[in-house]
């Protein structure tokens, strides 16, 4: 596997015009899934009176896209990139508009739940079609910074996805959430037309072809993105009731997972500000080691007693995410075919999904019964625990006895 660099981005990059509409179709096309899980517990709670139930809709949706996405990713290699990520542009923007007129309705819950399902089944693959197409627009010389870059503009966007969501919250309705979720998947749509012609797309992908999660160094980051997906959607969905445990208002999470998201962002700067040339084998290490000290953050989440203290420990937290999504996302890059840029991209935010949905459906069994307390000691134990097992020397094979015969 090629050495992976962490650099600051040439400035010379923005000066591309493939870059900067680049950067404006991921803002706007991602932006919308930042905004889901959060939208949608709010959306339950209104409907239902129950975070718990909400919890679910926003389990059941990453369960869609989780499933979907390899699948999705695997016909956006072999279609055009950018009429594939526009078509599911317009998927989402529908599916948004469809769960908000069931919840506007106050459709039951298993209706809910199955245009939740649909919501992260339609527009799937869109998030790795949309990195396959940083990678088809850019030379491959710029490809490290711009990788860099995009770990910290990912980032950003988790502060203004949260924060948009608690912001019309706030001043009317979760629905309105649903509404700006369309608007920003139809914004992005129209950016998409004439990708292509500023850089030639790589070949089609083959129809055969060893199984991605079979190649050398692609298990442990798509296992690594599961488990982080699964912390993170128990973050997601445990700290709205821990915030009203601690006489706060629910909606205050958007304004902490800005905080988290913004000291993200400023711990990637750092990653990328680096001059370091690792190995493989030393940013796999570096993966376990912000893993194990995010968890290790999370943890006194569990007794934080106070608004204040749950924004001091998340913003602690925050400053391991980046560099950590960073170096997954270069670890997988290295890793995959040209020709399977998007299939790889999308099975790994179908972990993610997949993580999300575990971690958001554990929320969802915990906290009717015991709060919001074990939501958050799972978010934290979880990475805690597989990093360091996975970091422990494994004990050497016993020699064979000699033959006594």
């Amino acid at each position: 596997m090629a050495a992976i660099t962490f650099q600051l981005p040439a400035r010379d990059l923005w000066r591309e015009r493939a870059w900067r509409r680049w950067v404006a179709l991921a803002l706007l096309s991602r932006l919308p899934g930042t905004m889901a899980a959060f939208a949608l517990l709010l959306v339950g709670h209104a409907c239902t009176g129950s975070y718990a139930k909400g919890a679910w809709m926003a389990s059941v949706y990453a369960g869609g896209l989780a499933v979907a996405a390899p699948w999705r990713g695997r016909r956006l290699d072999r279609a055009p990139l950018q009429q594939g990520v526009r078509e599911g542009l317009h998927w989402l923007a529908l599916g948004a508009l469809g769960l908000a007129a069931l919840a506007a309705l106050r459709a039951p819950l298993p209706l809910l739940l199955a245009a939740s399902l649909l919501l992260g089944v339609l527009p799937a693959g869109v998030p790795g079609g949309v990195r396959a197409l940083l990678s088809a627009t850019l030379p491959e010389a710029q490809r490290p910074g711009a990788f860099a870059l995009d770990a910290v503009l990912t980032e950003l966007q988790w502060v203004l996805g949260p924060l948009a969501v608690g912001a019309v919250a706030a001043a009317g309705s979760p629905l309105l959430a649903l509404g700006l979720m369309a608007g920003c998947a139809l914004a992005g749509s129209l950016l998409c037309p004439g990708f292509e012609s500023e850089a030639p797309r790589a070949e089609p992908a083959p129809r055969a072809g060893a199984a991605l999660w079979r190649l050398p160094g692609v298990p442990r980051v798509l296992a690594l993105s599961l488990v982080l997906g699964a912390s993170w959607g128990a973050v997601d969905a445990g700290l709205p009731p821990r915030l009203e445990e601690v006489g706060a208002r629910a909606a205050a999470w958007g304004v902490l997972a800005a905080l988290l998201a913004a000291a993200s962002a400023v711990g990637g700067l750092a990653a990328a500000a680096s001059t370091r040339e690792p190995g493989a084998a030393a940013a796999a290490r570096r993966a376990l080691g912000l893993l194990a000290l995010w968890g290790a953050a999370l943890l006194p989440l569990v007794g934080a007693g106070s608004l204040a203290s749950l924004a001091l420990w998340l913003t602690l937290a925050g400053l391991f995410l980046a560099p950590l999504s960073g170096t997954l996302t270069f670890l997988l890059q290295s890793a995959l075919p040209r020709t399977r840029q998007a299939e790889g991209f999308s099975l790994y935010s179908a972990c993610w999904a997949l993580g999300m949905a575990l971690g958001n459906g554990a929320a969802g069994a915990l906290l009717g019964r015991w709060g919001a307390r074990p939501v958050l000691g799972l978010a934290a134990l979880l990475p805690l625990g597989v990093a360091l097992a996975l970091a422990l020397p494994r004990p050497a094979a016993a020699p064979a006895a000699p033959d006594s015969r």
